[in-house]
């Protein structure tokens, strides 16, 4: 992770705590029973755990940047875990993995690794949602921020690393802070063991 967060922690999280993600909530919550535990990785500003525990689900932010956990804390009243999801280790198991615009700091090797493993952190029927930006470049920006491009090529892939997943959504949405030149792609996986 680059320093990017830890020293803009204040202001993207001013930037980010009011966008409006009613669009994703509507698509994923009605897949998780009421209570579930949900896993929000790269919690950021704290919108969405905030938001689900007020829906009563019992959540865990994992956020690796310290500051942006400060950040977290002031709108989030449950567990923060700081850590980034490849060295993440728990023997708690999620109803839920809620990875909005998060893994797309990651290259693609540990994208696929983290779903490759996934059944370590999901309850059979478990769900993951995962967003990204879909039509940029891959690649290091200014601000010193790396970016992988999503893909339904990248989507392919992790069905193949784990053929326990079944995609259950795929769709695509503006962004909702009004930026142009790219698309969000936004996916909805189901973890079925094979002794289920």
């Amino acid at each position: 992770m680059c320093n990017y967060y830890e020293s803009n922690a204040e202001h993207y999280a001013a930037e980010t705590i009011y966008a409006d993600m009613s669009e994703q909530y509507q698509s994923v919550l009605p897949l998780l029973k009421k209570g579930a535990k949900i896993l929000d990785v790269g919690s950021g500003s704290g919108r969405d755990a905030c938001y689900f525990q007020k829906q009563g689900y019992q959540v865990t932010a994992l956020e690796p940047s310290k500051n942006l956990g400060r950040e977290i804390r002031k709108v989030f009243s449950g567990e923060i875990v700081c850590s980034d999801i490849q060295s993440y280790q728990t023997t708690e198991r999620y109803d839920g993995i809620w990875a909005c615009a998060s893994l797309i700091h990651l290259q693609e090797e540990e994208i696929l690794c983290f779903f490759k493993k996934i059944d370590m952190y999901l309850n059979d029927n478990g769900i993951v949602y995962v967003s990204g930006k879909s039509g940029i470049s891959t690649g290091e920006v200014e601000d010193g921020r790396f970016f992988l491009e999503f893909t339904e090529q990248l989507v392919e892939k992790i069905l193949t690393v784990n053929k326990q997943l079944q995609l259950e959504q795929l769709w695509y949405t503006e962004d909702v802070s009004g930026r142009r030149g790219f698309r969000w792609l936004n996916v909805v996986l189901r973890l079925r063991r094979n002794n289920s």
